[in-house]
């Protein structure tokens, strides 16, 4: 008797999940409606579907979007969405997707380009952290060689085997956007405040750029830059650190 009352109690739970999975797919992928709702006519929850889903695409990958124009855009959202249907309660993650999709379907620069445009999204929702004044440290003094250096958790970088910063950049400033020349390089992508900004990293800041993500002392830059710069290893360090700070892209782990 217990079970039989548990079974009725239950059974209004998975009728409503059974409906909700019904209306989901008739509003993604399309079939018969009836039953669902009274009209029977879905038609108007898929378009506003697809037409929420285009619009986040638009705002999370505007250069990309300026870059081959709102039709083929249109035609991407399109395509994408079939293949890679939203799995998160949140539209934040509605096209964490489309640069692998773009890799595996069209040209490579784009792929980077939207990787970039990922790229920002995650560090505005990075985590806040107070960035590392200049004068914290000239208060180290003697003890700079030990200071440990690190970059602020807001950040990542981003290998490139194309020019495509050449490309946002030219976007961003109101220009058309030309196809990129084939060049490595590597970008700091870094928040600042409520601010994302990119740039382009020096080759010895580059090869830097793995250690700053984990943590590096001042002393350990100087011995690197030393490869290359030699005796103006120590001067290149201090450039690069003066750059770090004004940019506000460090964190100090340890103190003097």
């Amino acid at each position: 008797m217990g079970s039989r009352d548990s079974a009725k109690r239950w059974r209004p739970v998975r009728e409503l999940a059974a409906l909700q999975r019904r209306f989901y797919a008739t509003v993604t992928a399309g079939g018969d409606a009836a039953g669902i709702v009274a009209s029977g006519d879905l038609d108007i929850y898929a378009r506003m579907y697809a037409s929420r889903l285009h619009d986040t695409l638009a705002v999370d990958y505007p250069t990309v979007r300026a870059m081959i124009g709102d039709d083929a855009f249109a035609a991407l959202a399109t395509r994408y969405v079939e293949c890679h249907a939203p799995r998160s309660y949140t539209l934040r993650d509605a096209g964490l997707e489309l640069p692998a999709f773009l890799a595996r379907t069209a040209s490579p620069w784009l792929a980077e380009l939207a990787q970039l445009e990922r790229a920002r999204i995650e560090v505005f929702d990075g985590p806040d952290a107070r960035p590392l004044a200049q004068d914290e440290v000239a208060a180290h003094d003697l003890a700079l060689p030990d200071l440990e250096l690190r970059v602020v958790p807001a950040s990542v970088v981003v290998p490139l085997t194309w020019a495509i910063d050449d490309t946002w950049s030219a976007i961003a400033d109101g220009g058309a956007g030309q196809v990129p020349v084939r060049e490595a390089r590597s970008l700091l992508v870094w928040r600042r405040g409520a601010a994302v900004f990119h740039r382009t990293l020096d080759r010895d800041e580059a090869e830097l750029a793995p250690r700053l993500v984990t943590g590096i002392r001042f002393a350990e830059v100087c011995e690197l830059l030393a490869k290359t710069h030699g005796d103006e290893a120590a001067s290149r360090a201090t450039e690069l650190l003066l750059r770090w700070l004004r940019a506000e892209i460090l964190v100090a782990s340890v103190g003097p």
